[in-house]
């Protein structure tokens, strides 16, 4: 039996590989360029990289692709969230609360998801108002707009900052999951198989 695998990079297309670096290594300054194969690569300290190809036009992300976005984790995700903020080339993206268009930055900012999950239905954010449930408003997970459409989430507050996840969309995530466990000897994070009905 092989060891289980360890993650190696994740590989984008952009216009202009050295400002999407560049960007990153800005915003997460744990990261560092490099290069791997001769690539343009941003490294993280957990020895992750994240690739670049140089291409003619930014890809497109309508109709949705695989990727959903890439996870970093910050050492304070409220700090962050403030030195984001306070940066002209930083568009962060809201997290919506309700029908009538509330939203926040942060999701501790709203209530706290329940049952596993980091939202609420409408129902389950009656019952949080019904039980004066209140916002945490430490830790918790937001989101940004990366060059070339990139969707970025940052999530805290972690001991070290460093590259965390590739979130990808699937028809059916346990058959997904199972793909992964068969084919590349990926292990299954405790609490994340699926839930028997």
């Amino acid at each position: 039996m092989l060891p289980a695998p360890g993650f190696h990079h994740l590989h984008l297309n952009s216009v202009d590989p050295d400002a999407a670096i560049a960007f990153y290594v800005e915003q997460f300054p744990t990261g560092a360029k490099a290069s791997w194969a001769g690539l343009p690569a941003l490294a993280a300290p957990n020895n992750a990289l994240v690739l670049f190809t140089k291409v003619a036009a930014a890809p497109p992300t309508s109709p949705q692709t695989a990727l959903w976005h890439f996870g970093w984790h910050v050492t304070d995700t409220r700090k962050s969230l403030d030195t984001y903020a306070g940066r002209k080339n930083v568009t962060l993206l809201p997290l919506y609360t309700t029908d009538e268009g509330g939203s926040v930055f942060i999701s501790s900012d709203t209530w706290p998801g329940t049952g596993g999950v980091p939202g609420r239905t409408k129902a389950q954010i009656a019952e949080a108002k019904a039980g004066r449930i209140q916002p945490a408003r430490a830790g918790g997970f937001g989101y940004m707009q990366g060059p070339d459409d990139a969707l970025v989430e940052y999530a805290g507050n972690h001991p070290a900052e460093r590259f965390n996840h590739v979130h990808m969309f699937h028809d059916d995530p346990f058959c997904a999951q199972i793909w992964y466990q068969k084919h590349l000897l990926a292990p299954v994070f405790a609490g994340r198989t699926a839930r028997r009905e």
